[in-house]
């Protein structure tokens, strides 16, 4: 068998030629640098010319999440918090019918600065985005003066607050009486999506902490109440099409990775978990939603609770050792007394 090889690899170095190769013993093969044309990502078609859409499946079962954690109405007044890279602000509106006018808000800045040794570092800069614009509009509230919005989405933001209670504190002041709030947050440590394994570390380790934790204590220190839930949507797309979504650095979280640990990350992944797949690549994206209301009860404490639990469960710690009793109807009452007999009966034998 003989081994074709170039005569240059991919960065122009000139590679040996067989002739240089030991005679004895034969190789079994050579290896050569063509393989990294491959990296090379083919722009996709015109049907996927919007890199920051996870396609119509993903949507469509969004809208249907959202529907039945906000309860988004046609006549309510709403506000969406998110960045524009991968907006659903326009999509919310024609879905929902929305007949007030609403209001797109823009999260935060984070700028990042990359080290020499190719990793970014993130620094949230305060007073921009929706803290500021939440601060003045809760600071300008009286009360004669009715709050500006029903309904308030908040995706992909928590992480651009320097100072989420606060912030929560100011979003509430800005809600009805009824209104309601949703988050909708993708904690790294339970990311499902298929990131390659640099960025995988990366965001795990921006959120170490549990990672429904530190949006509820914010809420619950605000004294409002909470429930949340983990929902997982899925994703029909091509293959190219991610590859090229995570070379723009989409979803938001990727902006954390440089451009050089995104190349070789592509790369891994195309000689990895994606080589052998067909075109089209299937896949879920775990999300937690976290909603909020004013407390419907003046009971001292905000009630939290996972979606579909009861909302009559004591919270946790306030409720201390309480004695449960069960009123028995006069047609139980009869069976009652005769298992008490049994026993009764049973501590006179005495063999």
């Amino acid at each position: 068998m003989t081994s074709n090889m170039s005569s240059t690899n991919a960065v122009g170095l000139p590679l040996a030629s067989p002739r240089n190769l030991p005679q004895s013993p034969q190789p079994f093969s050579v290896i050569t640098e063509h393989w990294q044309n491959k990296l090379q990502i083919p722009s996709p078609g015109d049907q996927d010319k919007d890199l920051c859409s996870f396609g119509d499946v993903y949507e469509e079962n969004l809208y249907r999440l959202i529907h039945t954690h906000l309860e988004l109405d046609t006549h309510d007044r709403f506000a969406y918090v998110g960045a524009s890279k991968g907006s659903l602000a326009s999509k919310i509106k024609d879905k929902f019918c929305l007949m007030q006018p609403m209001v797109n808000i823009f999260p935060g800045l984070i700028h990042y600065e990359q080290t020499p040794n190719q990793r970014m570092l993130p620094f949230k800069i305060a007073h921009v985005g929706a803290e500021e614009y939440f601060r003045q509009l809760a600071d300008d509230m009286t009360d004669d003066k009715e709050p500006p919005f029903d309904k308030i989405l908040l995706k992909d933001s928590v992480e651009h607050f320097t100072h989420p209670a606060e912030t929560f504190s100011h979003i509430m002041k800005t809600l009805t009486k009824f209104g309601r709030i949703l988050i909708i947050h993708r904690p790294g440590p339970m990311a499902t999506l298929p990131f390659f394994s640099e960025a995988s570390r990366r965001f795990s380790d921006e959120d170490v902490d549990e990672p429904y934790i530190k949006i509820i204590k914010n809420l619950q220190a605000i004294k409002v109440d909470v429930k949340w839930e983990v929902e997982t949507v899925p994703i029909v797309m091509p293959k190219t099409k991610w590859l090229a979504m995570l070379k723009e650095k989409f979803p938001p979280q990727m902006e954390v990775i440089s451009n050089c640990q995104v190349q070789s990350g592509i790369r891994e992944l195309t000689e990895g978990m994606l080589k052998y797949q067909g075109d089209m690549v299937e896949f879920y994206d775990r999300l937690l939603f976290v909603t909020a209301t004013h407390p419907l009860v003046n009971c001292g404490y905000p009630s939290i609770q996972r979606c579909g639990a009861s909302d009559a469960m004591p919270y946790p710690g306030v409720a201390g050792d309480m004695k449960y009793t069960l009123k028995v109807t006069p047609d139980l009452y009869a069976h009652v007394r005769e298992m008490e007999q049994k026993v009764q009966d049973k501590e006179r034998i005495l063999f």
